[in-house]
């Protein structure tokens, strides 16, 4: 899940800069429950050994015991292979129930590993947690399936817990507007991928393997995009390709930007501030390929 610099060569309208960089602070904190083996560890306790399950079930538990095909359509860019051998395998040995509360301690036993008890128990954490759910009760469920399952959830009562559930909600209700962006400009799944390679975000090599779509789909994807323009023969975008990624971008973070216009400016810098140092630890310390800046102001 790698956190890349804008791709837009012309500068980006301050809100959407903002919420770029506030998805950036939080998005390694989310993160914990699927990057982090001590979270790895709480799925193998409940019977989930694919490398996968933490992602699948992780992500797909508020939503319920779905089928494979509902998965694909909230997660987007994946081959449906994988969910139709992942999913039921899930399901076979735990239930949604069993999996929210495993969320919960993973994110605990992996944040208090990597934090130590002094940032857990902070008064910046608490700060953070407390902005964080007022940012994470404005985000509205329409047309968010992802985000609206889990602001549906309970916030818990510890503060490094409140903020892991905040900062999940928050990057699910991107991630459906991300997807939603997607569609409106008319990339598939495999297409986005190779727009977002091609714009230097992604490696082929990784990104491919990541989400097991074939070099066939791969090399189908970049002629339906030269057919379109979009894509040279050197597979770099073109200008209009570089339009077209500048615009997904653009419109996802506008699409994310509701939350933090909520809580307003100086809120919103301050739950940056508190956020970014503990998200750059667990940076460091996972060694994870991510991008944190700093909260622009002008």
């Amino acid at each position: 899940m790698p956190v890349t610099t804008d791709q837009a060569v012309s500068p980006r309208p301050l809100a959407l800069r903002r919420a770029r960089a506030l998805r950036d602070a939080l998005e390694p904190y989310h993160a914990v429950i699927i990057l982090a083996p001590q979270a790895t560890e709480v799925f193998r306790e409940i019977g989930l050994t694919s490398a996968w399950a933490p992602y699948y079930a992780g992500r797909i538990a508020p939503l319920g015991a779905v089928r494979p095909a509902v998965v694909d359509a909230v997660f987007y860019h994946f081959n449906p292979r994988m969910a139709a051998r992942e999913i039921p395998q899930i399901w076979a040995v735990t239930t949604p129930e069993v999996v929210l509360a495993a969320r919960l301690v993973a994110a605990d036993r992996a944040l208090r590993d990597l934090l130590g008890d002094r940032l857990i128990g902070s008064d910046a954490l608490a700060d953070a947690a407390a902005l964080a759910a007022r940012a994470a009760a404005a985000c509205t469920g329409y047309g968010r399936p992802l985000g609206a399952a889990n602001s549906a959830l309970p916030l818990p009562a510890e503060p490094h817990l409140a903020l892991w559930q905040a900062a999940t909600t928050l990057r699910e209700y991107r991630g459906d507007g991300h997807h939603e962006a997607l569609l409106h400009l008319g990339l598939d799944p495999v297409e986005a991928l190779v727009t977002i390679t091609a714009a230097g975000g992604e490696r082929r090599a990784s990104i491919q393997a990541r989400r097991e779509w074939s070099d066939t789909d791969w090399e189908a994807a970049e002629q339906r995009l030269a057919a379109r323009g979009l894509l040279a023969a050197d597979g770099t975008l073109t200008p209009e390709g570089r339009t077209l990624r500048e615009e997904v971008e653009d419109a996802t973070d506008r699409l994310a930007a509701a939350p933090w216009q909520a809580i307003g400016t100086d809120d919103a810098r301050r739950l940056h501030e508190a956020a970014a140092p503990l998200g750059r630890r667990i940076v460091e310390r996972l060694g994870l390929p991510f991008t944190l800046g700093d909260f622009p102001v002008e």
